[in-house]
């Protein structure tokens, strides 16, 4: 497995300085709402020192074979890590690359995390379900999010995570679940799901492989509440979505979503 060791290995050590750093300065900044202005091409500009992936927090969404949108939600990866490095007060480096990446491509484990969102069905194909086996075999972890909870996506979920987890069985990841306290409790401790919508209120599920949450599905399009459309002021600070949700009560919501998808994603860097 060409560089995934190596990333999930520097991911566990930016993992424990969450712990370590519980009395620092960037955790209690991290749940206070940033004010400053965002300009649309900081979250996506790269340069030399941002091009290394190793040891830097990353994901990459996925460009399945089979008819999709996978590439919806344009700002929503880079903008999320965008308010990742502000709230950690850029104490984790990351690395953002929101291209579309083949799921049969050998450069899927240079990636401990991969993300496909959609608002059709799909179906992997053969070649895709043998890479994304060896993948989550080999430590890498698959978010599944259903874009505008449209219902065709989550119908394609069983069928497919069958074939690369055999006789799985979903789990709901509950906070009074212990398995899952890290979810809930890394770093923001939030009280629960956040509630954007009657019909987006739904808990993440997991697929277990080897005693680990391998499969996330998230019924609830969280990419739409990453994405930005405007700039965030100090009256807006997150900024409107492309959806239009500035109200208070959406931008609180998107606030929580924020803060659960962070930690999300050190829960499968470290699980």
């Amino acid at each position: 497995m060409r560089r995934l060791a190596t990333i999930l290995a520097g991911s566990f050590l930016v993992c424990d300085a969450v712990w370590a750093a519980v009395a620092s300065d960037w955790l209690r900044q991290a749940a206070v709402s940033r004010t400053r202005q965002f300009e649309g091409a900081e979250a996506a500009r790269t340069d030399e020192s941002s091009r290394e992936i190793r040891s830097k927090v990353t994901m990459r969404r996925l460009k399945p074979e089979c008819k999709s949108d996978w590439d919806n939600d344009q700002t929503a990866l880079p903008y999320y890590f965008y308010q990742l490095k502000l709230r950690t007060n850029n104490e984790f480096p990351c690395y953002v690359n929101n291209e579309g990446l083949a799921i049969t491509s050998p450069e899927i484990f240079d990636y401990p995390v991969i993300y496909l969102t959609s608002h059709y069905g799909w179906n992997f194909s053969e070649a895709e379900v043998e890479n994304l086996k060896r993948y989550l075999a080999q430590g890498g972890s698959l978010l599944l999010d259903d874009c505008a909870g449209s219902g065709p996506f989550m119908d394609s979920v069983p069928s497919n995570l069958q074939r690369l987890i055999p006789g799985v069985d979903l789990k709901l990841m509950l906070r009074e679940s212990k398995e899952y306290f890290d979810l809930f409790n890394l770093v923001y401790a939030l009280k629960g799901m956040p509630q954007l919508k009657e019909q987006f209120m739904q808990p993440f599920q997991a697929a277990h492989l080897n005693g680990r949450p391998a499969v996330t599905i998230c019924p609830n399009d969280y990419g739409c509440s990453w994405e930005v459309s405007t700039p965030p002021t100090a009256l807006n600070p997150l900024g409107g979505n492309a959806h239009g949700s500035d109200t208070p009560t959406a931008q609180r919501a998107r606030e929580e979503v924020y803060q659960l998808s962070i930690n999300w994603l050190f829960y499968a860097l470290t699980h």
